[in-house]
């Protein structure tokens, strides 16, 4: 990994945070892209990163996301597609209204598929390519008031798989992680939401999330990065088309 290239959307907090200063812990180039670019400034200090600031709601904003990592850095070798709204945003079939559910599958499942295809072409002329989709246990079960999360993530790991085997024969591997609980700034508002539905405290419907895994705690940002890194490798090359989840044995 060490001077490879490597894109990482969602890098202002959270996951995406932690992944892309891994990245750069083990050697990795990076280009955090995130629309806060106070928090990008403060990863890039930290961390060497580069960053651009953008929102990657729009194919102008993907596009401007891949110009800026190829014109400072040079071609994509790998790609997290992490950004991604979440249940906080989201409701049941009954309620959620048509807007919502669009902005939602935009950013969770169109934005990777259009960040992939850019990028891809770069790693297709190099022969070597990385592509991890950050889906979610939320990929694999349905759970109410999240249509159009699980929706979203359920179809991540359909574009995950048939992109594996559309780029494997170019030196390119496509593999999600699929987190369980993890106490990020997103999840955050979640439990919050939860918490003003049920009348109890926030950190009592953490306790709740935590008691759910055989572990007895949920899984940190830290583990998750771990994994996200792992797949980048060199030692990854015989890992494709594969959902690595990251909750401790929880369903959730």
């Amino acid at each position: 990994m060490p001077g490879r290239v490597a894109l990482v959307t969602g890098a202002s907090s959270g996951m995406g945070r932690a992944a892309a200063a891994e990245l750069c812990r083990r050697g990795a180039r990076v280009m955090a892209v995130a629309r806060r670019e106070p928090l990008l400034a403060q990863l890039a200090a930290e961390t060497g990163a580069s960053y651009v600031a953008c929102s990657l709601e729009t194919r102008d904003g993907c596009e401007q996301a891949v110009e800026a990592a190829r014109s400072q850095l040079g071609p994509i070798e790998i790609i997290v597609n992490n950004a991604a709204l979440g249940t906080a945003e989201d409701g049941s079939v009954l309620d959620l209204e048509w807007d919502a559910w669009r902005r939602i599958m935009n950013l969770d499942l169109d934005v990777p598929f259009l960040l992939t295809k850019l990028a891809a072409a770069d790693m297709k002329r190099s022969g070597w390519g990385r592509i991890i989709m950050v889906s979610s246990t939320a990929g694999q079960v349905g759970g109410p008031g999240m249509a159009a999360y699980c929706a979203a993530k359920h179809g991540l790991l359909g574009l995950m798989r048939a992109t594996a085997a559309d780029l494997a024969s170019h030196g390119i591997t496509c593999n999600a992680v699929l987190p369980g609980w993890v106490r990020t700034e997103m999840a955050e508002r979640s439990a919050g939401r939860e918490s003003a539905r049920r009348g109890v405290p926030v950190e009592e419907i953490w306790a709740e999330r935590a008691s759910s895994s055989p572990a007895g705690r949920i899984a940190t940002e830290a583990e998750v990065a771990a994994a996200i890194a792992f797949l980048a490798s060199e030692e990854a090359s015989g890992v494709n088309g594969e959902a690595v989840t990251v909750s401790l044995g929880s369903l959730w």
